[in-house]
């Protein structure tokens, strides 16, 4: 106690490794308990805290998951309204902003699918999804523009006759950029860092999904099934209408 007796300081050594969950865990399951304790008492007034590695490392990751969700938030609004002035469309928007998240979020379980699952690890790096979620979406904008762009140079055709030629002529450049940015951030691997390890499985797998499934099957899938289901109302009602005029 302090000279003056106003101050407590006990030192805690836990079990567990400092950085584990187990100890992140018992870091909150004191300041639980020392909150629900005190209450009720002479003592409900005091100010109370929880300091050293492992309530460092619980706050730094509370303050990074409630970081991330916000940004998340507010870059994919963004995205999409930068989306809807230049593709001038309210629907591709959408279709390409599921694209951008579906490729992260593929990232994120093959990340832990490897490094949890597969390698044993307690976790990933905080800060992992944080980058590698700016990383994704910001190459995936691009492309996802570069294919617009080269969509739009077709509009006498029909809008899924327009976004096969725009991946016939724009998937080879796309691909390749993916490619050699995958092995730009595989170099990242032989560093022996974990987090620059994690972090370059994370890109190169949001890289692969995106570049390889999401932008050239999903996206034009999207784009051509309100032209399919018009055209299918179409065939429909001209037949009924012969049928009646039958």
């Amino acid at each position: 106690m302090s000279s003056d007796r106003t101050i407590t300081k006990m030192i805690i050594v836990l079990n567990d490794d400092p950085y584990s969950k187990e100890a992140i865990s018992t870091v909150k399951e004191i300041n639980e308990t020392l909150s629900t304790g005190l209450k009720g008492t002479v003592l409900s007034n005091a100010r109370f805290g929880v300091s050293g590695p492992s309530a460092m490392t619980g706050d730094m990751n509370d303050i990074l998951n409630r970081d991330l969700n916000r940004m998340i938030i507010i870059v994919l609004i963004g995205i999409f309204l930068v989306l809807l002035l230049v593709i001038r469309s309210f629907w591709t928007p959408v279709f390409i902003t599921a694209s951008l998240i579906g490729s992260y979020y593929a990232a994120m379980f093959m990340l832990n699918y490897i490094f949890i699952n597969l390698m044993g690890l307690e976790g990933v790096s905080s800060y992992v999804p944080f980058f590698s979620f700016i990383v994704i979406v910001a190459l995936g904008v691009d492309y996802s523009i570069f294919l617009m762009m080269r969509y739009k140079e077709y509009p006498h055709m029909s809008p899924k006759e327009a976004i096969v030629m725009a991946c016939r002529h724009i998937g080879g450049v796309v691909t390749s950029a993916a490619i050699i940015l995958a092995g730009t951030f595989a170099t990242l691997m032989p560093s022996g860092l974990t987090l620059l390890y994690q972090l370059a499985v994370a890109v190169i797998v949001g890289l692969i999904v995106l570049c390889f499934i999401l932008l050239p099957i999903f996206l034009p899938a999207m784009i051509a099934i309100p032209s399919a289901i018009t055209d299918l109302f179409s065939k429909n009602k001209v037949g009924l209408t012969i049928e009646e005029n039958a």
